[in-house]
């Protein structure tokens, strides 16, 4: 569950059009509290937009998603799901930092959700229940510190915290994986996929593009530079990151398919479960593009 602050810091990184402004700083200026957050903001922001907009989504190492158990294939077990340290970036362009293993006890979290939520996971033909794991960023109040109380009756010791951690939000998510008609080259996480056709383009565009062979990588490249012309024609904001904030700054780290027959009698079982931790997206940096070339 998400606390105001954290709501607050949603919604203005996944307000991707809105121009970012920073402090004038200037000799007798009176500065209070809202000027030094804006400071924060501002360069924060730039940082996440740079990540989002030319880094892409994705992980870069680690966050392996497993599990732990041994029974029986016939019987319900203990099965704990694990996500092992690592580093990436989310949906909105922040940072993702996981130092540390964590684990949820599976058969535990299936009996807390309802049929009705389940059945959002539930493939009928296939007798499988998809799980997908997801990461985000979290902002994490935390060094509580006394503090003037602003309101009547509020505390004669109230306390506020005197620091915002960068945390991180894991969450299980019953969903039927996409089918094939999603897929495509989707450089922003939030945004449509790039066309795979070629708009119309200028006589003079045209010819420029006819000058170059048509195998070469500079026509490949220059084509789909004529497409990413077009990629945003929608606009720099989308419905998707402004009606649901949560769900936009999402990284999928991996699918899990559960065998079943019935979403009210599940066999929490390993030999029943299967993980794929390829179906999330990477993050390609320069050092692995120079490893990749000295390899073809």
């Amino acid at each position: 569950m998400e606390t105001n602050d954290d709501f607050t810091t949603l919604e203005q990184d996944a307000t991707l059009a809105e121009p970012l402004r920073r402090v004038a700083y200037e000799a007798g200026m009176m500065l209070g509290l809202e000027a030094t957050r804006d400071e924060q903001a501002y360069h924060r922001r730039r940082l996440n937009r740079h990540h989002y907009w030319l880094q892409g989504h994705g992980t870069l190492a680690g966050m392996r998603v497993s599990m732990e158990s041994l029974a029986n294939p016939d019987d319900s077990v203990a099965v704990r799901l694990l996500v092992g340290p690592g580093i990436g970036i989310d949906g909105l362009g922040r940072e993702v930092l996981i130092h540390e293993t964590y684990c949820v006890d599976l058969g535990r979290w299936l009996a807390a959700q309802s049929e009705e939520d389940l059945r959002e996971g539930y493939d009928d033909a296939a007798d499988k229940l998809w799980l997908k794991v997801c990461v985000r960023q979290k902002d994490c109040p935390v060094a509580q510190q006394p503090v003037l109380a602003r309101k009547l009756n509020l505390s004669t010791d109230a306390v506020q915290p005197s620091r915002t951690a960068d945390g991180v939000m894991l969450e299980l998510i019953p969903e039927l994986p996409p089918g094939d008609d999603e897929e495509g080259y989707r450089p922003w996480a939030n945004h449509p996929p790039v066309a795979d056709v070629l708009p119309t383009l200028t006589d003079a565009e045209q010819a420029t593009l006819a000058a170059l062979a048509a195998e070469s990588p500079a026509r490949a490249q220059l084509e789909l530079h004529a497409r990413l012309l077009h990629a945003l024609d929608g606009g720099i904001d989308t419905r998707e990151v402004n009606d649901q904030f949560e769900r936009g700054a999402r990284l999928l780290l991996a699918r899990i398919a559960i065998e079943t027959t019935d979403v009210n009698a599940l066999v929490v079982n390993p030999e029943r479960i299967e993980i794929n931790n390829l179906a999330r997206p990477f993050l390609v940096s320069a050092s692995q593009l120079a490893w990749l070339a000295r390899q073809s």
